[in-house]
């Protein structure tokens, strides 16, 4: 349950070993904080991509209240290598399919103890395909329309859906990749995230500009777009 200053005291991180999830963690008031629980393939073995594995993490998190989800996994893939199925598939699997059931999930054992909130980390990809990851953005389109849609059939249950939209992030994964117009750290965007779970904004762009930038691609001929691209 929240304490008295309406601060959470459990909170589940899916991804335990996610640089932007460990950022929101740190980046919430830790006053109140009793229990921090962490899943992830290196520390306890889990592993997104299997159904049962998702089932057994989700009810190892509800033996008590648990007042904040923060979903942070994911798979950038090859996108040279998008020809080959396992590469596809795997990206399809994890940043939708389980992310989708996981937060489902989540949300329906939320629903039950009659509070909580999700926050399921997007990206800024997912905003118009573009050559270099239109395989990675389109599983971030496809599990920010899922969340956007559950965020909505949940209004006055108790429970609350965030989704957090980053840019290009300087983290282990991106290692090595060339960086985008307006690059931010894990830290920085872990901030935003820890604001908007406090706050009561939906969603979340990080940086914030690129909320505006977002207007700009969403309605750009296509002519252009791709010649940019």
């Amino acid at each position: 349950m929240l304490n008295s200053f309406k601060t959470p005291q459990r909170i589940a991180l899916i991804g335990g070993a996610s640089e932007i999830g460990n950022a929101v963690l740190r980046s919430l008031p830790q006053d109140g904080i009793e229990e921090v629980i962490r899943f992830d393939r290196q520390t306890s073995g889990f592993d997104a991509a299997i159904e049962n594995a998702r089932r057994e993490v989700v009810s190892s998190m509800f033996t008590k209240d648990l007042d904040v989800a923060i979903i942070a996994i994911g798979a950038l893939g090859n996108q040279e290598s998008t020809t080959e199925e396992a590469n596809l598939l795997r990206v399809i699997e994890v940043n939708y399919l389980a992310t989708a059931h996981l937060l489902y999930l989540i949300a329906s054992k939320m629903v039950t103890q009659g509070h909580g909130k999700i926050l399921v980390i997007s990206s800024f990809a997912q905003e118009r395909p573009r050559i270099d990851n239109f395989a990675y953005g389109s599983t971030k389109a496809a599990i920010d329309f899922y969340a956007r849609g559950l965020s909505h059939k949940l209004k006055n249950s108790g429970v609350e859906i965030k989704i957090l939209r980053p840019g290009f992030v300087l983290t282990r994964m991106t290692q090595g990749m060339k960086p985008a117009p307006f690059s931010i750290s894990a830290e920085q965007a872990g901030k935003i995230g820890a604001k908007l779970l406090q706050g009561r904004s939906t969603i979340a762009y990080a940086p914030t500009i690129l909320r505006y930038v977002a207007i700009i691609f969403r309605n750009l001929p296509e002519i252009i777009f791709r010649r940019l691209g």
